[in-house]
């Protein structure tokens, strides 16, 4: 009887250490899942059916930047559900403009360095407040200390067909902040805004401005199918390295690069 219990304690063990990979998605109200009633979807939700062989834990959170991630606690509590071999894919730029001292309180310094700002917030506290590349650094650190793989993609473009009869191909300086520090730290980075430039380009604008029935920046759930197919085109581009490649299903080992 006591083998019988040694034996099931070592194979829930050995379960755990060969327990799948996840692939965790870090991100704002682009990649966030919403409901019917909002009539705009994140695309992290369409990217976890049928792009991956193992699960996809959207962690995103609308409304939020690098700086939030780490001032709340959003990337602590997420930090803690990482284990060694786990993928955890950084997407922020849309909500980090603004500056430090923006009323929305989640605007980072300029630059890419280790410049400094402190502010007063709404509720009286004090925050010294970093630069984007700062934050993005501490979540790609930390989730290596914890023996997962960081993947840096950059933010997906606003509506490019906006008042203009033509596709406007002008990123963000967050699309450079999110190459340099991918490079710096020595992590896969896709460029999801250009590969989704690429695919917009393809599909013209009237297609492309009826993913975005609210505002120039959601899409809605249609839209975000589309978004999730430039993630994996952009995968497939050489800055990624390689990287889920064989986690590909037969739905994304059939899609282009869009580099």
């Amino acid at each position: 009887m006591r083998l019988q219990f040694l034996y099931a304690a070592l194979g829930t063990s050995l379960l755990g250490l060969c327990e799948a990979a996840s692939i965790y998605l870090v991100g704002d109200s682009t990649m966030a899942s919403h409901s019917a009633s909002e009539g705009i979807q994140g695309w992290g939700v369409p990217i976890a059916s049928g792009y991956f062989t193992i699960p996809i834990v959207n962690r995103a959170k609308s409304g939020s930047s690098a700086r939030s991630w780490i001032r709340d606690g959003f990337w602590y509590n997420t930090k803690q559900l990482l284990k060694s071999g786990d993928y955890v894919v950084i997407e922020l730029g849309h909500n980090d403009g603004g500056g430090p001292n923006a009323s929305t309180q989640r605007g980072s310094v300029v630059g890419e360095g280790s410049e400094t700002v402190k502010v007063t917030l709404v509720n009286g506290t004090s925050e010294v407040v970093h630069t984007f590349n700062y934050y993005l650094g501490v979540m790609i650190d930390e989730a290596k200390a914890k023996g997962a793989i960081p993947i840096v993609s950059s933010a997906t473009p606003n509506n490019p067909y906006e008042n203009s009869a033509t596709i406007v191909n002008s990123p963000s300086r967050f699309e450079g902040y999110a190459k340099n520090i991918a490079a710096t730290k020595g992590v896969p980075f896709v460029s999801h805004y250009k590969s989704s430039i690429v695919l917009y380009t393809s599909l013209g604008k009237t297609t492309t401005e009826s993913y975005f029935p609210k505002d120039h920046t959601h899409t809605n759930a249609a839209g975000a199918a589309q978004v999730a197919k430039a993630f994996i085109g952009g995968l497939k581009c050489s800055s990624a390295k390689g990287i889920l490649a064989n986690y590909f299903t037969s739905t994304s080992k059939a899609i282009s690069a869009m580099c």
